[in-house]
C-alpha cells in the first residue's frame, strides 16, 4: 500500500512537471544495444518488401534501441513510420535528463519517427509490426520501476496491442516464470504464437535469461 501511494505521487509530479535538463548529447553514443536488437530480428522477422510500413515499440523507455529498429525495417520498404510508446517518459536519470530528452536524442535525424509520452490503450493506429521487450506481466517489475499499481494490466495491454496488429509482433520476457505468465496470456486471449525459446545474442549479454515469441496475424 505505501509503496504504491508513493509511486502515485512520484509518477503525478513527474508526469505534470515534465521537468528535465535540455538537449541531451553523448560524444560516442554506445552501440551495443543498436546491434543487440538489429540481431534479434535479423533472426526473427524476414519481411516482404513495403511501399511503406509502420513499426511501434511499446514501453521505448528511453529508446536507446531505435536506430537498430530504424536500420532493420528501413531495409524492407520505400518509406518508413517508426513510434515509441513510453508511459513513464518523464523519469528523470542522476544527470536530470529524463527519458523524453534522452530519446530525442538518439531519434536525431530519423525521419518520420515519433516518441509519444502515453498510454499504450491511446495508441489507435495500426501497425504491421510492433516491438516489446520486457513488459509487465508480474506486479514486482512495475512496482520497481516506480509505476502506480493500476498500470499493471498485462491482459487488457496485450489484448489493445494485437487489436492495432497488421502482420508481425514480437514479445520478449525476462526470465522462465515471465516466459510461461506470457504463454498463458496468449492462451487466455485465443492469441496464436510461436515460442523461440531463450533468446541470446553475442552483441550483449544479459544478467537474467530473455525468451521471444512472435505473434503472426
Amino acid at each position: 500500500m505505501f509503496n504504491d501511494l508513493r509511486n502515485r505521487f512520484d509518477y503525478f509530479i513527474r508526469s505534470n512537471t515534465k521537468f528535465s535538463r535540455k538537449d541531451y548529447f553523448e560524444e560516442s553514443p554506445i552501440v551495443k544495444e543498436t546491434n543487440y536488437v538489429l540481431d534479434v530480428l535479423e533472426r526473427v522477422f524476414n519481411p516482404q518488401f513495403s511501399e511503406s510500413l509502420r513499426v511501434l515499440e511499446i514501453g521505448c523507455k528511453n529508446w536507446e534501441f531505435v536506430r537498430g529498429e530504424y536500420s532493420f525495417f528501413q531495409k524492407y520498404c520505400n518509406e518508413l513510420f517508426l513510434d515509441g510508446v513510453e508511459i513513464d517518459a518523464y523519469r528523470l536519470y542522476a544527470d536530470f535528463y529524463s527519458r523524453y530528452e534522452v530519446a530525442k536524442f538518439y531519434m536525431k535525424d530519423l525521419k518520420n519517427t515519433n516518441y509519444y509520452a502515453d498510454d499504450l490503450l491511446n495508441i489507435n493506429h495500426e501497425y504491421d509490426y510492433i516491438l516489446w521487450f520486457l513488459p509487465f506481466v508480474t506486479m514486482y517489475p512495475l512496482q520497481r520501476w516506480g509505476l502506480p499499481e493500476k498500470y499493471f494490466m498485462p491482459e487488457k495491454l496485450l489484448e489493445h496491442a494485437y487489436s492495432i496488429l497488421k502482420k508481425e509482433m514480437l514479445i520478449i520476457n525476462q526470465g522462465k516464470e515471465e516466459a510461461e505468465i506470457q504463454k498463458d496470456l496468449f492462451e487466455r486471449l485465443n492469441i496464436s504464437y510461436e515460442f523461440f525459446g531463450e533468446i541470446t545474442s553475442s552483441k550483449l549479454e544479459f544478467k537474467n535469461t530473455r525468451y521471444g515469441f512472435v505473434v503472426r496475424k
